[in-house]
């Protein structure tokens, strides 16, 4: 029978090998796997110990970890020939492979063990536990170690010290304030966690024995999460290379255990944490070619999230989606929303409406704290929310007294921090509000007073907002019965209307040019472009293209912010990078649901300008915009996408190319960058308007007439031409660029923040170029005035 085994293993191993990789599935459905998996107990048992004796490679380990799976009834003196070996290899330059088989038959060893007499138990012990410190799989060496039995006080040990977590770990353990019994429970709890996957439902069931010993569970949990926030990277060194690194394997398994903890313990203060963590642990580190710290622990993170299962939860995930680009940990951000909605029997979009958090304020979006002397009131408008001091006359003053923020500090921080969450919030349905613009969506009066007006949030931005109410009724809503129109005029809001988000596509040129002026004679802000958002329709070279647009093609930008604006708006990019020089071009795709299309924006790479601190090309050309039926994946003509799905594409692709063109980077002709770029960057920073170029226009002319500088400055069709003491300057409404009389030298002014510029009334503000080009018109009005010698050199320069 021995020499079936090895003949069996001989031929197993040799298939094994014969493979630059092998998953278990693929390994186990090997036809010389197969013949172990099917045979007799006896000659597989023989299999596995004759495959054991020899472990000295990865494949001996691959091969043990398939056939060793189903447990079999051992001996002593088989599971002695089964860790004889293990533990002698332990500490051979080979220790991984031997560790990796340790592990792989620690089931074996486990069911094993548990039906020995007692005596024979206290005779393999000592074998037992040398294998275990070898081991380099915390998990395998808790469970075998709880096999064995009990060892007085903590097993620090038990945490890798080969970082700069590991030293923070213990210090929370032994400051902790649990038991000493406790403390070693929830360590070999977070030790135990597998290496890779899921917990078992054996370890789910601990962790809820562990949670229930704990004094203060969310302390702990949260302790536990300070520790990877607050660690620093490690420089590691292998003879000539040096790398960066953030967490050993083992620590990541065990912070992986601490998060599904905080995850279990469900105390909403951790969510903050769990933010930060997911952000900290996806970040690249390591250069040109790094990775990021920890994938698996910033989706461990967000999948916590969920877990806590409070209305905060919501709020973090949708802060935590915001603030990341990178796409796996983007699905799971996603794919944990989706799964919080359908626990509710809801949509997506109704559990976030429903979720947003009111922070305890009342229906007029404030809510009032008695201080020693007068009180503190947060006050949230469309915008953001802020913090008004009322003395104790009921006189709303500038800041708060001295005396009073001495006597109540604790209190005003504590507001200052809840003021950080509402603007979260406030961010959060900005964004969603925003979103709302792309899908033509309904709901009952009664879900909109509900959701939208009556929230102490949503509806500050709600009351910005133009909405249609049934058939006829448009206009901004004041209170649950009245709406006003553009003309000024009250209207009543129809009691069983349905009610949608107005977007101007579906308005006359009249009806928008209404919405716009009013929004400027009452100073008006709405949280982001809808009134005065730009429009796309078919020009008559798309009617001749039909199938694209080329409306947006032959423009130079950046691959890397361009990607980061993609994923924000809901895109989902394909990189271009030097490794997959085979591509054919890059694509951007992003799905209207309601609709059922896809849109896809097609760029290519510029291969001679060699990537620098990414693998990403770092610029491209941008090419043709198409769509696509996602029921049928057939291309659709532009005629036959609805003019809200091709306007909203559109004015994505627009951003995506005016951000990151390097016609609105006022320093690329002083880089000294490839030449060849100069005619581009000429006529995008000098050239025809684009529609954001457009509508930047008809704002100021409008605004231009109300500045303090009116009498210096004169709008052009592309330009604003601003005369100062010194020179004329005309700055560019689509880049920001500016010429300078009389010979148009361009004037390069990489940031120019003027204070006067700030105060001014904007109908939206989310347009950085128009205050880019009011603060430089107030700058250069007053160009004597002007003391940054880079600006005044070029001024001077004849």
């Amino acid at each position: 029978m021995q020499d079936t085994a090895a003949s069996l293993v001989a031929a197993a191993l040799r298939s094994i090998g014969g493979r630059s990789w092998t998953t278990e599935p693929e390994a186990r459905a090997l036809p010389q796997l197969q013949a172990i998996l099917q045979a007799p107990d006896e000659l597989r048992r023989e299999c596995i110990l004759a495959a054991s004796d020899q472990v000295d490679s990865y494949h001996y380990a691959r091969l043990l970890s398939v056939i060793a799976r189903k447990r079999l009834a051992l001996s002593a003196e088989q599971l002695e020939r089964l860790l004889t070996p293990r533990a002698a290899k332990l500490e051979r330059p080979q220790s991984w492979y031997s560790s990796q088989a340790l592990s792989a038959v620690s089931r074996q060893v486990e069911h094993a063990y548990a039906a020995l007499p007692a005596a024979e138990q206290e005779r393999l012990r000592p074998l037992i536990g040398r294998a275990i410190d070898g081991l380099q799989d915390p998990p395998t060496a808790t469970r075998l170690r709880k096999l064995i039995g009990p060892e007085d006080g903590i097993r620090f040990d038990l945490i890798d010290e080969g970082d700069d977590i590991g030293p923070r770990l213990r210090a929370v353990f032994e400051t902790a304030g649990e038991s000493s019994a406790t403390a070693a429970a929830v360590l070999d709890l977070l030790a135990a966690f597998p290496a890779k996957g899921k917990p078992s439902k054996k370890w789910t069931a601990e962790a809820v024995r562990v949670i229930g010993l704990l004094s203060a569970p969310g302390a702990l949990a949260g302790a536990l999460l300070d520790a990877p926030l607050d660690a620093a990277d490690t420089e590691r060194q292998y003879e000539r290379h040096t790398w960066t690194s953030y967490v050993t394997p083992a620590n990541e398994s065990f912070l992986c255990g601490a998060v599904a903890l905080a995850g279990m313990v469900r105390d909403p203060s951790t969510l903050s944490q769990l933010r930060r963590l997911a952000v900290k642990t996806v970040t690249v580190i390591g250069g040109q070619f790094g990775q990021p710290r920890s994938l698996r622990l910033a989706n461990a993170s967000a999948q916590a999230m969920v877990e806590i299962g409070h209305p905060p939860s919501i709020t973090e995930l949708l802060a935590l989606e915001r603030t990341v680009r990178h796409g796996t940990l983007l699905k799971q951000i996603r794919k944990a929303i989706d799964v919080l909605a359908a626990a509710q029997g809801l949509t997506r979009d109704q559990l976030l409406e429903r979720a947003v958090e009111t922070h305890d304020l009342d229906d007029n979006g404030t809510r009032t704290t008695p201080l020693s002397r007068g009180s503190a009131v947060v006050v949230v408008d469309g915008r953001t929310a802020s913090l008004e001091y009322v003395d104790e006359n009921g006189k709303a003053r500038k800041s708060v007294p001295p005396d009073v923020k001495a006597a109540d500090a604790d209190v005003l921080a504590g507001i200052r921090d809840q003021l950080k969450a509402i603007r979260k919030t406030i961010a959060g349905e900005r964004l969603r509000l925003d979103g709302l613009m792309t899908v033509d969506r309904n709901w009952p009066v009664e879900d909109w007073l509900r959701w939208y007006l009556n929230h102490p949030v949503t509806g500050r931005l709600t009351r910005t907002l133009v909405w249609v109410f049934g058939k006829d009724v448009v206009g901004i809503p004041v209170d649950a019965r009245t709406a006003v129109t553009s003309s000024g005029a009250e209207v009543e809001i129809p009691a069983e209307a349905e009610v949608r988000l107005w977007h101007p596509i579906h308005a006359t040129a009249e009806e928008v040019r209404g919405w716009r002026q009013y929004l400027l004679e009452q100073q008006i802000v709405q949280p982001f472009k809808q009134a005065y958002r730009e429009l796309y329709v078919l020009t008559p070279a798309e009617e001749q293209t039909r199938a694209y647009s080329n409306r947006f093609a032959g423009h130079i930008f950046g691959q890397v912010q361009a990607r980061a604006l993609m994923k924000g708006r809901g895109w989902s990019p394909v990189a271009v990078a030097w490794w997959d020089d085979g591509i054919d071009n890059g694509v951007a795709r992003r799905t209207f649901d309601a609709a059922g299309i896809r849109a896809e924006f097609y760029f290519d790479p510029i291969h001679d300008q060699e990537p620098t601190a990414t693998d990403l090309y770092p610029y491209c050309t941008s090419d043709q915009v198409r769509f696509v039926d996602v029921r049928t994946d057939e291309a659709l003509e532009l005629a036959q996408v609805p003019a809200l799905v091709l306007t909203e594409v559109l004015r994505d692709v627009d951003l995506f190319v005016g951000v990151t063109s390097i016609g609105a980077d006022p320093e690329w002709l002083d880089r000294g960058a490839d030449r060849r770029f100069d005619g581009y960057w000429q006529s995008y920073g000098f050239g025809d308007l684009s529609a954001a170029g457009q509508l930047r226009r008809e704002v100021l002319e409008q605004l231009v007439p109300r500045l303090a500088i009116a009498d210096r400055c004169e709008l052009g069709d592309r330009f604003l031409t601003v005369r100062g003491d010194l020179r004329t300057y005309r700055i560019h409404l689509g880049s920001g660029n500016i010429l300078m009389s009389p010979n148009d030298q361009y004037l390069c002014i990489v940031a120019a923040r003027d204070g006067r510029a700030q105060k001014l009334f904007l109908p939206f503000d989310d347009d950085p170029v128009l205050s880019l080009v009011l603060s430089k018109a107030f700058l250069l009005a007053n160009d004597t005035a002007i003391k940054d010698p880079t600006i005044t050199a070029q001024i001077n320069r004849r």
